[in-house]
């Protein structure tokens, strides 16, 4: 739902802070006061069109944020905060647009960059306003066939088809890259078999060249090495004219002992020498090991110089390093690969591709047949509670029309269309001039889908154009039971809708200094009362009103 509003140099709002409530809120005030004022800085808030004329005289720009909480409604947000690498702090989004004096708008997601497309995806699942020529997403047919399947519960179905679409998807991909790699590969051919020639004579190894340099250095510094070893095994073993390092030590650990037998404080230094000659042993024994195993061969240094210039022949035009010369390799064997065996690739992903398609056409086909019984029935309970929302005439039909070719939401795309009156051609709702009219149609099939509908905030603008009496009553009544499930906003000029509300915003103007502002603010009791008052005469102060207001808010 939407927690809070702020609202920045934006017309006649220089600054206003709202904390908006759960249940159903009304928006009232004078006409001119400003109440289409917020309808325009939430369609700006929620990806519309800014016009710089809405930025308040003397500022550079405007600015409109809304905080808005998660709830258990939301799965198809958190998929896309995924999408978007977005995180939820707290199970709370911040959106924030500001309007630029240049025509440029910024748009910010939990301060977080967000092009337009991903914020008016978005907004679609936060919010909906039913009002003329503001953001809708009743409007638009992928909306409009994913509440046909929330009502039919054909969720399972359409899983299936999607994954079927999928896996045709990838194979037709997979097959036009045989086809581009087969007709890539004839057209190298010549040179891809020279090439495949060359490295399978020389077959060169992973870190092959490295671990040649390594033996090269060795065989090529074998005097300086085997000279420093045999120095260093005599000097720890000893020799004719040198004496013994390892002997030093265990006379020392004799020495040691006699005065540890006196001065026990001595023994850890009598344990080290121990541990330092089994060492030193140890390493004198592994050293003569090492020694003995030295052996140079000037034919093997000659091979290893011989090899590894074949390679670096190889690195040099197939490189720049080995790991690039065999991932060339790689490349060159699975493009001959393809001019043996493609045809006989293309055949398997063809007989694979015929059989996927067969199961997405059964699976598109009972997916529409559940979708066309759902339609139908949704038509008449729309159909039901618009003739309960003061037009007994209207006809409400979904037209399912089916598509030339597959796609991700199923074989057809989805129309609500509306006859308001007797003999009129019912037409797509986006078409209906009436704001009042598309209010009433939006709040009949909000009230039949509310169970259905992930939208937590809806928010209603002449819902209460050319009604009253009788029909008012119901159009609150709705409001109310839609309320249960969803946060509702209305902006009404009926004090019978507005009566029937759990809180009520009240917007008025005024002049300061010669500047005119709006203000907005939620009336307690008393206030209320004069509020409603107004609207039913147009005096605040009239007893008799004031008795009828009473009257209504059940006082």
């Amino acid at each position: 739902m939407l927690e809070s509003l702020d609202i920045h140099a934006f017309a006649l709002i220089e600054d206003i802070h709202i904390e908006l409530k759960s249940g159903f809120t009304v928006i009232t005030g004078e006409t001119g006061a400003g109440k289409s004022i917020l309808l325009s800085a939430l369609s700006l808030l929620l990806g519309g069109s800014g016009d710089i004329q809405s930025i308040r005289f003397g500022f550079e720009s405007a600015s409109v944020s809304g905080c808005f909480t998660l709830d258990g409604k939301s799965k198809e947000i958190t998929a896309l905060l995924d999408e978007l690498s977005i995180e939820s702090n707290d199970d709370f989004l911040i959106i924030r647009r500001i309007l630029k004096s240049n025509g440029r708008t910024l748009s910010y997601l939990n301060d977080m960059p967000i092009n337009k497309a991903s914020l008016s995806r978005l907004s679609t699942m936060l919010l909906d306003i039913s009002a003329q020529h503001a953001h809708q997403s009743l409007m638009k047919s992928e909306k409009q066939l994913s509440l046909v399947d929330s009502f039919c519960e054909s969720d399972k179905l359409l899983s299936e088809y999607q994954d079927l679409f999928h896996k045709l998807n990838k194979m037709e991909v997979e097959r036009a890259d045989i086809i581009a790699l087969i007709a890539s590969s004839k057209r190298e051919e010549d040179y891809l078999r020279f090439a495949a020639e060359e490295l399978n004579k020389v077959d060169p190894k992973k870190d092959e060249d490295e671990n040649l340099r390594d033996e090269i250095n060795k065989l090529s510094k074998f005097e300086d090495i085997h000279e420093s070893l045999k120095n260093a095994v005599e000097l720890l073993n000893g020799s004719y004219d040198v004496s013994s390092t390892i002997n030093n030590i265990n006379n020392s650990i004799e020495s040691l002992n006699k005065a540890a037998n006196a001065d026990e404080t001595l023994k850890d230094y009598q344990d080290r020498l121990k541990s330092t000659a089994l060492e030193c042993e140890d390493i004198c024994e592994s050293l003569k090991d090492y020694l003995s195993g030295m052996v140079f061969s000037q034919d093997d240094l000659d091979n290893m110089q011989q090899r590894l210039s074949q390679l670096q022949r190889l690195k040099k035009k197939y490189g720049p390093t080995i790991e690039n010369v065999l991932i060339f390799k790689d490349e060159i064997d699975e493009k001959l690969s393809a001019l043996t065996n493609g045809g006989d690739d293309i055949e398997f992903i063809e007989n694979q591709i015929k059989k996927t398609k067969l199961k997405l056409i059964e699976s598109a086909n009972a997916l529409t047949l559940k979708r066309q019984l759902g339609a139908k029935k949704l038509s008449r309970a729309i159909e039901k509670s618009l003739r309960g929302l003061g037009m007994p005439h209207a006809t409400f039909n979904i037209k399912l029309e089916s598509y030339d070719e597959y796609k991700i939401s199923g074989n057809e795309s989805s129309s609500f269309e509306l006859s308001a009156n007797p003999g009129l051609e019912a037409r797509p709702i986006k078409e209906i001039a009436s704001g009042g009219e598309l209010s009433r149609v939006m709040l009949a099939i909000k009230s039949t889908l509310r169970e259905k509908d992930p939208v937590s905030t809806l928010v209603f603008d002449e819902v209460d154009a050319g009604i009253g009496g009788e029909v008012a009553s119901k159009v609150a009544d709705e409001l109310i039971v839609l309320s249960s499930s969803s946060q509702v906003i209305a902006i009404t000029h009926l004090a019978s809708i507005a009566a029937k509300a759990d809180a009520q915003l009240v917007v008025s103007k005024y002049v300061k200094k010669d500047m005119s502002y709006s203000s907005i603010a939620y009336v307690d009791e008393a206030e209320r009362v004069k509020e409603i008052a107004r609207m039913l005469s147009g005096d605040s102060d009239s007893t008799i009103s004031l008795k009828h207001a009473q009257s209504l808010l059940g006082d």
